[in-house]
């Protein structure tokens, strides 16, 4: 009888819980395990990640191996672990599901009855409206003390200080630096201009770090300098143009006039205000966050490192380039960069090419069908030959425990009695993890192309999706090579490698890049 094999999930989030108590996770599901004789093989920790999202790196990661066979059983300690959404809890039991992993929990005991069906329905339900109703009663609770403009949180903005009332009042020191940026920008002067002479003049972010873009980005934005206590700054910018009456309440913003204390004016705020609107029109485009489909996958060729996006402005109309550059200092590592969205819009259709469309998925399924029955033929002689060495190390650790408790105790039996102990237990291992498998069926896989198809693009999902089907990706100066993982979590010996010269890439695309 072959051990189910765990993998363990534990999360906390950020709402009055500590790392301990992912540390009494684990330990109830260990206990858990060892009552039930499972096997745990891997262990998958998110902390300080709402389960309201599925934007959890160990969770997306723990799902991504589901699919490689791995492990048979994915425990919890409860089932808000796994998700507090009951979209992303139906979606993701329905991966586990394909890829025949079952998810269980140590406190709640569900099985495939009706009546477990239901319950498990009422815990996702409950655990939501949990979710749901915290963040209501902790909003309602900051919009109250908004409302008496003190502060709800988080870091102080720069030039403030808080009094003995948690309201905003002014930094002698800190504001002169706001006045500055505001200054220097309505002035003409650019991002790096400003960050230089701040840093050059000892000033400090509020952390007490240098300056960069992003904190001017922030500042520049922040209404709070003119004097108007902003609560929800995000959602004010979806409320559209601002009013002038004494303040403004509504479910996503509270804006009070003379809430806080001025730093700069209204009149050089709305001049600010006016110079980034016209670089946003002019190169607005650019500065969404970038998306890069193959991240965590790409390698470089030369130097052997994970290659990180890269996005920069270009030439003299500052043309946004996003690129998969390996960031080894150039005179160590001489790899080109690549253009993120050549690789990975051609990736994508090389997958719509190789794995998903009937024809190529009917192929795959039967390539591994073969690998299957050739596996399955060699199983009983590897599990025979596998059981009996074990078999030989428990009779030699029975050998030495006698020959101890006659009172022949020597340095070489121990070291003997450990190697043996050692061999044991990986030999116990591979017994656990020999399994016959069953052929696949197209018609349990024909639903990967749907899935290819319409699941959206420049999302987490389809990220994921993704690079199940990819091992890697090598960049080299003038060509790429993408190996493919088509064993569906079978084997790893099915592997294709595909290889395009860089120059052929962007010819694709009718871009030229040089070659030398």
């Amino acid at each position: 009888m072959l051990i189910p094999r765990v993998a363990q999930y534990a999360r906390f989030s950020s709402d009055n819980q500590r790392s301990e108590s992912i540390d009494a996770q684990i330990r109830a599901m260990n206990q858990f395990c060892k009552q039930n004789r499972w096997q745990v093989v891997a262990t998958y920790t998110d902390e300080a990640r709402s389960a309201t999202t599925d934007n959890r790196p160990q969770f997306q990661q723990m799902i991504s191996d589901s699919s490689k066979g791995l492990f048979d059983i994915v425990l919890v300690h409860k089932l808000d672990r796994f998700s507090r959404d009951r979209y992303d809890s139906a979606i993701y039991k329905k991966r586990l599901k394909n890829n025949s992993v079952k998810l269980c929990s140590v406190l709640e005991r569900i099985d495939d009855s009706p009546e477990s069906i239901m319950m498990e329905s009422v815990l996702e339900g409950m655990s939501e409206y949990y979710s749901k109703n915290l963040r209501r009663e902790v909003m309602k609770g900051m919009n109250e003390t908004a409302l008496q403009c003190k502060h709800t949180g988080g870091c102080t903005p720069l030039g403030y200080d808080l009094d003995e009332n948690r309201r905003l009042v002014i930094n002698p020191h800190e504001s002169e630096a706001v006045k500055i940026i505001f200054q220097m920008f309505a002035d003409g002067h650019g991002y790096t201009a400003i960050i230089n002479y701040l840093n050059e003049h000892g000033y400090k972010t509020k952390r007490g770090c240098l300056f960069g873009k992003n904190s001017l980005y922030e500042i520049l934005a922040n209404e709070k300098y003119t004097g108007i206590f902003v609560f929800n700054k995000s959602a004010a910018k979806a409320d559209g143009k601002r009013n002038n009456h004494a303040y403004k309440t509504s479910d996503k913003v509270i804006r009070i006039e003379g809430g806080c204390p001025a730093i700069v004016s209204k009149k050089l705020f709305e001049k600010v205000q006016r110079i980034r609107a016209r670089n946003r029109r002019n190169t607005g485009q650019y500065h969404a966050k970038e998306f890069y489909l193959l991240t965590g996958n790409v390698f470089c060729g030369v130097c052997g490192k994970r290659i990180q996006g890269n996005l920069r402005f270009s030439g003299e109309r500052k043309n946004r380039l996003a690129t998969y550059r390996c960031t080894t200092l150039r005179k160590i590592c001489n790899n080109k960069e690549n253009n993120k969205d050549y690789l990975d819009v051609y990736v994508v259709e090389l997958l719509r090419e190789k794995i998903f469309n009937k024809t190529a998925l009917r192929r795959k399924i039967k390539a591994v069908n073969a690998y299957i029955q050739k596996y399955n033929t060699d199983f009983d002689l590897h599990y025979q030959d596998t059981e009996n060495e074990l078999n030989q190390v428990i009779e030699g650790l029975a050998n030495i425990t006698e020959a101890i408790e006659k009172g022949i105790i020597t340095s070489a039996i121990m070291e003997r009695a450990e190697a043996l102990e050692e061999k044991r237990s990986i030999l116990q291992n591979q017994l656990s993890c020999l399994k016959k498998y069953t052929p696949l069926e197209y018609s349990d896989y024909v639903h990967l192309i749907d899935d290819f198809k319409n699941i959206p693009r420049n999302t987490a999902e389809f990220r994921t999706f993704v690079q199940t089907y990819i091992d890697k990706i090598v960049t080299y100066p003038y060509h790429i090579e993408i190996i493919l993982d088509v064993g569906f979590g079978i084997t790893d010996e099915l592997k294709e490698t595909i290889t395009i010269r860089r120059g052929d890439l962007y010819a694709m695309f009718e871009s030229r890049v040089k070659e030398n």
